[in-house]
Parts: structure tokens; C-alpha cells; sequence
């Protein structure tokens, strides 16, 4: 059987820009260029959609066609027609006078007809294939070209993987192809500026032509019709305008045309052609592809179905180390048979890299939309499980599903990610189970810069391979106008994660190898990645709340701060706004006269922060109800009021999220809420902490290390003082005041103990005399004589500390005992105070760390 392929040329050309646009949203996911500056994105993508077409459906009958310049019937009809079409962006214009040449160069038949759209001409030539008896497949996104599907016509959107025979067109707009034509009449097309009918829209539509048929059954049946539909049909204006709508969306079949069918057979290559352009707009690789194709055909296949989606090459940015990352859109997948056999080549093949995209709900909510996968040597697949906007693929099976679970719940397979915790906890909502990770690019970049801002992936990808990935952003907007993922379409997500799935795989290499250099494979592999299992369990199984016993803080609170404010306003003279800075700088430092030892001058005023309120507290009874005031709101509106809605209604349980990626000294962070500071000195503090139970038959169990961080100093000085204290069980905050003070131990006093307490932690997070000073409420000499006597008693802690700093100098960071490293620039820096705080900092960082 002859099958004619016939290509939209003017779609194949705006879907490769767009494509690489990230689905039109105005930025190139990889922007290419020649040495001359010309945009070439477009171009390589395009070349890239021919040669794959070639190489896999060995088209004997093919023509391409392209809109002829100038104006066309449908003009005249509707002076507006395409009026509201948006400027083609710069980058394409540049790009346009060479679209043609290049499929010339391709020696496939071209075909341009003046007056006409080339969906006129796409329309005469499946006409003339289908009288022939021919099978006819059509390559392009236009709904328009819809219309001429049939048993014998097939439209194939490449960039989107979906083949619309009858049944597909009829999934995607309720109607029949035959009704195509009159269905887009009646809703109009904006991006046409098809005006249509006033007042019906999709589903309307769909009604009318299922209950009348046709166009012209529904104007035959207008009396049947009701209320305002009646109306807008019996208007005469509204049917002026759907007739006009009508003839423009109705393509017309008799072309005449320059040649025949005949004659859309494909030369043999121009190679001097082609070669000439690849090497003007540098297509170094596609240039070695064509070569490698030679002028062999392979054989068509039975049944016509999408090409694969273009092999766009990543550039590296400029003076960027040179790495070659081969950028893919995804393949989209969803039947349950092909899904099995590219999990089966990933199996083969020994690693899997894997993403997740989910509707953006918050962290505990969120559901998935759809997997990204890939493996080393295939294009990428992208499975989508819950998209739902208007046409969506219908939502996986659980079967289908299970299919993706059974191979990432192998621990033989090695698995690629970023962010482990998440990507865990997000299949884990759907049952599915994620074993053999031994790769999470966030974690592992974490490591490498700890005081990075780098963890997003696309970010994360972009600094360790220097290439240019699309933002998320140009996929769903920003701010109000943004969407959710779910309403993406399936063909622009895998678009999107297709590149990024490909860097990945390179990427996850790439860091192992520098991990490996760095000596912190082993941090990575035995400590950082188990722990971000145990981690999200922890985030999935959440802690319970008792609701009723906040309900019972919240009332006594907003007693508390009733009583407060007329307390301080009684004392001001007057109400004010106790928490605008600007009113109560005014009452302090205007009318009141006050001032505090640590004043601080901003642009409306005089700071009231906390340490200037508390350098005040004991010139005037009303700076002691103002903390409290403020600190009760504090914790009123952080935990007592905020808590209770963040608790999700399925589990009925808080799930907070833990960080790791945080903390440059690699401990952890308590996000959405803050679950890890939650006051306990106050009783106020201790209160909330009691809203937090176990369930029925459970208890919780509440465990502290004793004193750890002077255990790690002991451990790592190896000070003999320091040793024997905790060896012989003796309380060190007493030990250590014996030795400043020069006591007997028995004689050592809760003053002298107060003092020791403050040194020994003071001096371990690198505190300075001023500092100790400060916190002691002693003179600087006082406290520099304490911080000497401490050094001298405890000799082989100086020591200590004095290695960390000039080992740090040396080589640039501090290291804790695991090998995490703790990058410190300010070492070397003229200016003393920077220099002294970067010192106490690499001091604190192996204890911390």
C-alpha cells in the first residue's frame, strides 16, 4: 500500500522553536548560536525532526509544505483573520530564510501556492492520495488539519507523541472529524481570531452537534433550541458572524497545484548542500549523524507513528570547562507494555535516573502528576500519571503504575534522583517504593558547597555541567498567573524534563567523582543518604496534635495580652500600636525620653528591637510588659494559632520538613512548620510542647545527649583535664570552675559555676571577650581574664584550636571528624573582624559539624 507523508512545514518549524522554547514560553531551553551570532536553535531542531522522520519511517512519498508569502482567500473574508496572532519572536525571524533551503538540501519535494494556506494544500493532496487509495499521514499540531482524519488519514503531532486517527480526534474534542469543521465554527478560534458563536463554547458545542448533527442541522433545528441560546442563534449579526467563522476553518481540497502526487518522491541527498549549511551554522554533530546515514533507506514500518522528539546538543557556556551533555525531550509513555520494556532496557542497562513532578501542593499534600525517566544510551520517557487539563491522557491505571514501582523498588537497580526525601515521599503516596538510590544530586552538591544556593535541580545542574536548562517558571508562570503541573501539557512536561533527566545522568557521574576527590564519598554514602530515608519517614509519619489544648493556650493568651496592653497603655498615657516600631520608638525615645546603651538609628526612628528593649528593661516599668507582650504574639502567632490548620486532614497528623542542605556544619533544619524551636524555658514554652502526644497506646520518648559538645572537644583535643572530668563523672561546668578559680571542687559555688558554664560553651562556638563580656554581664577585662586562665588550665584545648585555624588558613575550609567540609573565605582577609569571626568559625565547625 503507497502512504504519502506530508509535513506541515511552517507547524514543524514553530513546533522546533517552541520546543526549544520550552512550549512557547519565550526563552530557549538551549539556545544555540553560530560564530556570526545567528540563532540556530530552531534550525538544528528542525534538520534534526527531517533526519529522524528519514531514519525511521524511510518516507518513499513525502512532501513538505510551507505558507506562500502575501496574503490568501481567507483575508478577504475577514479583514481581523490571524490579526491577534502574536509578533514571531526575534530569534525565529533571524532563523526563517533558511528553513527552506535546508529541506531543499534534504531533496524533499517543496511545495508553496501562492493564495492559499498550505492547509489548502495539505487538504488538495490527501484528496488526490485518498481518490488514489493511498494511506495519507500528516505530521503537525493543527486542529484545523483534524478535519481530514479517516480510516485512510492519520495526523501525527510529533512534538507531542499523539497519534489522532478517528477515535483520538474524538477523545480530544467530542466530535467526530466530520463534525471538526463545523465544531470549531460554532467555539472559534483566538488564536486565529476565528470569532465563532456568541455565547457557546466547547461543551456547547459538543451538545449541539451530538444532539443535531451538523451545522446545518442545528440552524434547521432552531426553534427546539432555548432561552438565551435561541436568542444568539436567531440573531442575524450572530449568523453573519458564524458563516464568515465557517468558511475560514473549512479548508478548501481543490488546490491547483504545481505538481502532482507523482512527483513527491525524495531525491538522494545534496551532501555539498548540506554539508555547507551544517558548517555555517555549526552543527558539528548533526553533521556526524547525517554522515553516519548515508544514502541507505531502511525499510518503513507497517504502521505510521510518531518520530522521536529532536536530539538538541548542550553548549557549554562561555570559558566554562567543555562537557558534553546530549539533551533529549522525553518520550511520552503510557501503555503498560511499552512502559515494561523501557524499565527492562534500564534494568540492562544498571541505572535509572529518575524525577517526580507533582501539583505543588505543600509538602505533605502534594500529589504526583508524573514520573521522568532515563536511562543511559535511550531517550528519556516521561509517564504521565494525573495531568488533567481539557484533552489530558487518561490517568495511569494502578496496574500500569505498579509496573514503575516493581524496578524502583529493586535495590539492583542504581538509581539517580535529586532530592531523595522528596522523590521517597512522594511515591510513597502512591504506593510505590524507592530502594536503590545511591545518587542524589542535591545532597551531593550540598557537600561539595555547603554555601551554595544551588540545590534546585535545574540550578544544581546548571553549575556542575555549565549548560543552560529552562526554568520551571517558563513551564507553569509566575506569581498569580501561575499553574499547577497537572495542567501542563504531557507533551511540553516531557519537553521540560527530558534535557534535564539527560544532565542528570552526566551530572550524577560528575559528582561522584569530585566527592570521591574530596574525600566525602563515604560522608555521602554512609551518612548523608540514609539519613535522608530515615528523614522522610519521619516527614510521612508527621506527630500527633492535640488541637484542643492549643484552642485552651490560644484563650489564655489573648487574655494575657489584653491585660498587657492596658497595663502598657495606662503607663504610656494612651493607646498606640504596641507593634509598630515607628509608634513605640516615638513613645520611648520622644515622649518618654528613655535611652539604651546599645541605641541603633534607622530611617523612622530608633530601633526597638529585643537587644535594645533589654538594655532598657530597668529604666522604666513599661519596657518589661512591652517584651512580653511582643513575645507572646511571637509564639502566639508562630506555633499556638499557626499549628492547628497546618495539620493534614488524611493523616491527621503535623508534618513538618526536615532539611538537610541547610546548615554549612550539616545539621539539620525544621521547615514548614519549625517544629525544632519550640521554647521549653518558659512555661508558656513547656505548654505548647505539651500539645504535642502520642497516640493511644504509644508513648513518646524524649532523649538528650549529656553536655555532647564539650564530650566532642574532650574527644578531639584529647586535654587531659577535660578527659578525666567526664571519665571520673564529674560535673564539667564544676571542673571547670575549679580550674579558672583556682578552687577545690567542693568549694566551687553556683556564681563560680555560672561563669565556668559560659566559658566552656562560649569558647567552643569561638566566642570573643566582648562576647563573653556581654553574656556574663562583666567587664571585658574580667572576661579576657577568665578566657586566659581557661587556656592555661586547659592547655591542650588551645592547642586544638589553634591547629583548626591554621589548618583551615591552609587549605581554605575546616573539616569535621565524617570529612564534611566547611568552606571559610574570610581567613584570609585583611580586615580584622572579618578575619577573627571567620577564625571562630572554623573553630566551631568541628563540634558543630
Amino acid at each position: 500500500m503507497e502512504r504519502l507523508h506530508i509535513l506541515d512545514g511552517y507547524g514543524y518549524i514553530f513546533r522546533a522553536f517552541y520546543g526549544m522554547a520550552n512550549a512557547g514560553r519565550g526563552r530557549a531551553q538551549v539556545r544555540l548560536s553560530n560564530a556570526e551570532g545567528l540563532p540556530t536553535g530552531a534550525l538544528h531542531v528542525y534538520a534534526s525532526m527531517l533526519l529522524r522522520l528519514h531514519q525511521e519511517e524511510a518516507p518513499a512519498r513525502v512532501v513538505v509544505v510551507f505558507d506562500a508569502p502575501g496574503k490568501n482567500f481567507r483575508d478577504a473574508l475577514d479583514p481581523n483573520y490571524k490579526k491577534t496572532r502574536r509578533e514571531t519572536p526575534e530569534d525565529l525571524k533571524k532563523q526563517m530564510p533558511f528553513f527552506r533551503p535546508l529541506t531543499e538540501a534534504f531533496c524533499w519535494p517543496v511545495l508553496s501556492v501562492a493564495g492559499v494556506e498550505a492547509d489548502d494544500s495539505i487538504a488538495t493532496l490527501t484528496r488526490e492520495a485518498r481518490v488514489r487509495g493511498w494511506d495519507t499521514v500528516i505530521y503537525s499540531g493543527d486542529k484545523d488539519l483534524m478535519q481530514l482524519v479517516d480510516d485512510k488519514v492519520t495526523v501525527i503531532d510529533s512534538m507531542r507523541q499523539i497519534v489522532y486517527d478517528q477515535d483520538k480526534v474524538k477523545e480530544k474534542f467530542g466530535v467526530a472529524p466530520t463534525q471538526l469543521g463545523d465544531w470549531l465554527a460554532l467555539v472559534g478560534d483566538t488564536s486565529d481570531n476565528v470569532p465563532g458563536m456568541v455565547g457557546v463554547g466547547k461543551v456547547g458545542a459538543t451538545k449541539l452537534l451530538d444532539s443535531y448533527g451538523s451545522l446545518q442541522g442545528i440552524l434547521r433545528n432552531i426553534d427546539e433550541l432555548k432561552g438565551k441560546l435561541r436568542e444568539r442563534f436567531c440573531d442575524a449579526d450572530n449568523l453573519r458572524q458564524l458563516e464568515v467563522s465557517k468558511k475560514l476553518v473549512t479548508l478548501k481540497s481543490d488546490v491547483e497545484l504545481p505538481f502532482g502526487l507523482d512527483e513527491c518522491v525524495p531525491r538522494p541527498w545534496d551532501p555539498a548542500a548540506l554539508e555547507e549549511m551544517c558548517e555555517r551554522f555549526e552543527f558539528g554533530a548533526l553533521l556526524t549523524r547525517l554522515r553516519g546515514s548515508g544514502e541507505g533507506r531502511p525499510q518503513p514500518r507497517e504502521r505510521a507513528t510518531a518520530p522521536a522528539s529532536p536530539r538538541p546538543v548542550a553548549r557549554a557556556k562561555p570559558k566554562a570547562p567543555p562537557v558534553s551533555v546530549e539533551l533529549v525531550a522525553a518520550r511520552v509513555v503510557i501503555e503498560a507494555e511499552e512502559l515494561a520494556q523501557e524499565l527492562q532496557c534500564a534494568r540492562a542497562a544498571g541505572r535509572l535516573a529518575v524525577c517526580v513532578e507533582t501539583d505543588g501542593a505543600r509538602h505533605d499534600r502534594e500529589r504526583l502528576v508524573g514520573i521522568g525517566l532515563a536511562c543511559p544510551g535511550r531517550q528519556p520517557i516521561y509517564v504521565p500519571v494525573a495531568h488533567r487539563y481539557l484533552g489530558a491522557p487518561r490517568a495511569l491505571s494502578a496496574s500500569t503504575l505498579a509496573i514503575v514501582g516493581e524496578q524502583l523498588g529493586d535495590p539492583a537497580l542504581s538509581i539517580i534522583c535529586h532530592d531523595l526525601k522528596r522523590v521517597q515521599r512522594v511515591l510513597a503516596r502512591e504506593g510505590l517504593e524507592l530502594a536503590g538510590v545511591d545518587m542524589d544530586l542535591m545532597l551531593a552538591g550540598y557537600l561539595l558547597d555547603p554555601a551554595s544556593d544551588c540545590y534546585q535541580l535545574r540550578d544544581a545542574l546548571q553549575s556542575c555541567l555549565h549548560i543552560e536548562l529552562s526554568a520551571r517558571e517558563e513551564m507553569v508562570g509566575k506569581g498569580k498567573k501561575a499553574i499547577a503541573w497537572d495542567m501542563v501539557e504531557v507533551s511540553h512536561a516531557a519537553m521540560h524534563i527530558g534535557p534535564l533527566l539527560c544532565a542528570l545522568l552526566v551530572a550524577a557521574e560528575h559528582v561522584r567523582e569530585q566527592l570521591e576527590a574530596e574525600g566525602m564519598l563515604d560522608l555521602f554514602r554512609d551518612i548523608e543518604l540514609p539519613l535522608a530515608r530515615v528523614l522522610g519517614d519521619l516527614e510521612s509519619r508527621g506527630v500527633c496534635l492535640d488541637q484542643g489544648v492549643l484552642a485552651g493556650i490560644s484563650r489564655e493568651m489573648s487574655q494575657r495580652i489584653a491585660a498587657i496592653e492596658s497595663t502598657v497603655f495606662a503607663k504610656a498615657g494612651g493607646p498606640f500600636n504596641i507593634g509598630s516600631p515607628k509608634q513605640l520608638s516615638s513613645l520611648l525615645f520622644e515622649t518618654l525620653g528613655l535611652r539604651s546603651t546599645v541605641m541603633k538609628k534607622t530611617k523612622t526612628g530608633y530601633s526597638t528591637d529585643h537587644e535594645v528593649l533589654e538594655a532598657m528593661i530597668d529604666s522604666h516599668e513599661i519596657i518589661a510588659p512591652i517584651i512580653e507582650h511582643r513575645e507572646l504574639l511571637k509564639l502566639k502567632g508562630t506555633y499556638v494559632d499557626a499549628l492547628p490548620p497546618l495539620v493534614n486532614r488524611d493523616t491527621g497528623r503535623l508534618h513538618t520538613s526536615f532539611r538537610q542542605d541547610v546548615a554549612a556544619t550539616g545539621r539539620l533544619s525544621s521547615q514548614e512548620p519549625n517544629l525544632q524551636n519550640i521554647p521549653i524555658r518558659t512555661d508558656i514554652g513547656r505548654s505548647i510542647r505539651g500539645a504535642f502526644v502520642a497516640p493511644e497506646g504509644r508513648l513518646l520518648v524524649s532523649a538528650d545527649y549529656s553536655q555532647i559538645e564539650l564530650r566532642i572537644m574532650a574527644h578531639l583535643s584529647e586535654d587531659p583535664v577535660l578527659m578525666r572530668a567526664f571519665r571520673d563523672g564529674v560535673d564539667i561546668h564544676t571542673q571547670t570552675a575549679a580550674e579558672v578559680f583556682d578552687l577545690p571542687l567542693g568549694e566551687v559555688g553556683s556564681g563560680e559555676r555560672r561563669v565556668a558554664k559560659a566559658v566552656n560553651y562560649g569558647l567552643i562556638y569561638g566566642q570573643s571577650e566582648f562576647g563573653l563580656s556581654r553574656s556574663l554581664g562583666i567587664t571585658r577585662a574580667e572576661a579576657g581574664h577568665y578566657i586566659r586562665r581557661y587556656f592555661e588550665r586547659f592547655a591542650k584545648v588551645r592547642r586544638f584550636m589553634d591547629e583548626i585555624v591554621d589548618q583551615a588558613r591552609v587549605q581554605g575550609a575546616a573539616y569535621t571528624v565524617c570529612g564534611r567540609k566547611r568552606p571559610i573565605p574570610g581567613l584570609s582577609a585583611k580586615n580584622f573582624q572579618l578575619r577573627s569571626a571567620a577564625e571562630r568559625v572554623a573553630q566551631n565547625t568541628p563540634m558543630q559539624g
